[in-house]
């Protein structure tokens, strides 16, 4: 049986979760702080702010991409930034992740948008070879963050 993806879904919480955890380990990083009832606060509550899906295999989710809304001003139209996308290694070179970004793709033109873009860990070369191959480009930005929560970080307050 193929791979097939589907629309995350609120009894998927605990596994959105364990595959957001095994992306860190992946990258060399500890588990996020995103446990299922995050997911199911962030991205089912009262005020959705991602999407997702899953990709399943035989029943058993063997990938998953997030992603939320956007909008480029350059462009002046609605896009996506892909959070995570990531396989499990027993399941990669296999098409999954390629199923999975040709959902995430729908998911920007079902929004109207023309545009996906994403970060990739500088170290994760297999990531990049794997973005170049399904047709993404890297574009000269960098990268800033802002911990508004954390006073100590020079941010604004």
């Amino acid at each position: 049986m193929g791979v097939i993806t589907r629309p995350i879904r609120p009894n998927d919480a605990d596994t959105v979760a364990a595959l957001a955890a095994a992306l860190s380990a992946h990258e060399g990083e500890p588990p996020p702080p995103f446990d299922a009832e995050i997911v199911r606060r962030w991205a089912f509550g009262a005020d959705p702010r991602f999407s997702g899906v899953i990709a399943e295999r035989n029943g058993v989710a063997v990938g998953y991409a997030l992603w939320h809304d956007g909008f480029h001003v350059g462009r002046g139209t609605p896009g996506l930034f892909l959070m995570d996308l990531f396989v499990v290694p027993s399941a990669r070179r296999r098409g999954v992740g390629g199923t999975l970004m040709e959902a995430v793709t729908e998911a920007a033109r079902e929004r109207e948008g023309t545009w996906v873009v994403w970060q990739v860990h500088p170290d994760n070369r297999e990531a990049m070879a794997f973005y170049r191959r399904v047709g993404g480009r890297r574009y000269g930005a960098a990268d800033f963050e802002m911990l508004i929560e954390d006073p100590d970080d020079g941010g604004f307050r």
